[in-house]
């Protein structure tokens, strides 16, 4: 089976590599001429901070990745090897954004598979995931961001604890010990939206069900994909510092690490694929960082 057709088929909206305007999202942060940035409650020192959104008992966990060069692709056409260099610190989740933390900031639940608040989030389109941000960067005071596609590969491949030989996967060349991808995922049966014959469907999974990597980050590999701030565009073979990908418009925004729906070769450290800013799915979700100055 197709498990990349397959979760093509089922997307709630047409998932084109349209090209999409950073003016498709806006986020009601109230009268800025009356309102004061909120200051942090301290400052992010440690290896690992825990952050709490304010007015909840919601806390997920920030680890700190700090600056380095590695080397980025190797396995899709339009994403060659090439050094990268990273020469500020940034805080990554822990794990994906769950239910519980998206419900507690947004105030809404959208996910498909609304199993727990250990999920994560699913059906969220780039533009709820900045929505996202924006919110949390409001509540907190720290800056809140979807990670780059150069961070989200860095953190993925271990960071600066990163082991010498390069693993296929976040933390392993074993997927199994590290992820929940389509030969692991529970599964349950449904209709093919097109042909209405019977067809299986993995599902996500609690986060930190597998093994962590490096940097004791969860799931980077499998469970949903997740979003980056980079437009989609095919990737170069010099070497660069501190990418940020395209500045106006690609073919949609890059998402990363594979899903509970996607094969194991879709969900390699390296590969890289975009969407439209409006796409949602259930195999969908996101993570963030905390940029440093």
């Amino acid at each position: 089976m197709n498990c990349k057709l397959l979760t093509y088929s089922l997307m709630t909206v047409a998932l084109t590599f349209a090209a999409c305007s950073d003016d498709e999202y806006t986020v009601n942060l109230g009268d800025e001429t009356q309102q004061q940035p909120r200051t942090p409650a301290r400052p992010l020192v440690a290896d690992v901070e825990s952050v709490t959104v304010p007015g909840t008992e919601v806390s997920f966990n920030m680890v700190k990745v700090r600056a380095g060069t590695f080397t980025m692709g190797g396995v899709d056409a339009d994403a060659p090897e090439h050094q990268v260099t990273l020469t500020r610190d940034f805080y990554i989740a822990q794990t994906e954004v769950t239910q519980a933390l998206y419900r507690a900031v947004m105030d809404t639940s959208v996910s498909e598979f609304n199993y727990g608040d250990n999920y994560p989030v699913d059906h969220v389109s780039y533009n709820d995931a900045m929505d996202f941000c924006f919110k949390l960067r409001e509540l907190t005071g720290y800056h809140f961001m979807l990670p780059t596609e150069a961070q989200w590969e860095y953190a993925a491949r271990g960071g600066h604890r990163a082991s010498p030989s390069a693993t296929a996967y976040a933390g392993s060349d074993n997927i199994d010990i590290v992820a929940w991808y389509w030969n692991n995922s529970p599964q349950y049966q449904t209709e093919n939206p097109v042909t209405h014959e019977p067809m299986l469907i993995r599902h996500t999974s609690e986060v930190r069900g597998k093994q962590p990597n490096e940097l004791n980050i969860y799931d980077m590999t499998g469970n949903v994909r997740e979003w980056c701030a980079d437009w989609y565009s095919p990737l170069g073979t010099a070497a660069v510092t501190d990418p940020e990908g395209l500045s106006s418009a690609g073919y949609g925004r890059v998402y990363r690490g594979g899903s509970c729906n996607d094969s194991a070769q879709y969900c390699r450290v390296a590969h890289r694929e975009g969407l439209s800013s409006s796409s949602k799915s259930y195999n969908i979700g996101f993570r963030v960082v905390i940029t440093m100055d």
